[in-house]
């Protein structure tokens, strides 16, 4: 397997803590399922696309906007995320994962998955 990218929703880089359609900044951390390590390599900023969260334009478009921002991406680790957006990364191949909690023990998890699928 190769590496990949997860979006973590997070305000302050040490714990999921955040929903997808009210996320500012995510996360974004390299995964190396060969030899079972990630490392957090910076953040990204977005527009949430939660209407009362002060996005301006349609929602739909606000939605779109922050999936194509995360299309480099193979995973998503968010508190909570509706359908639509769920339904929207999964078309690209995206995977999303519910989790709320520290950061390093969802990413310990998922890195431990990984090695047991190679």
């Amino acid at each position: 397997m190769d590496r990949y990218l997860a979006a973590i929703a997070s305000s302050d880089m040490k714990n999921v803590d955040t929903h997808f359609g009210r996320c500012r900044v995510f996360t974004i951390a390299e995964i190396d399922p060969n030899d079972g390590t990630y490392r957090i390599i910076g953040q990204r900023d977005v527009s949430p696309p939660c209407p009362s969260c002060g996005t301006k334009g349609e929602p739909d478009d606000a939605i779109n906007s922050v999936v194509e921002a995360l299309s480099d991406c193979r995973l998503v680790i968010v508190s909570k995320i509706g359908r639509w957006p769920d339904s929207l990364l999964y078309e690209r191949g995206i995977e999303s994962v519910q989790y709320l909690g520290p950061i390093d023990r969802v990413l310990e998890h998922i890195v431990g998955r990984d090695r047991s699928k190679t």
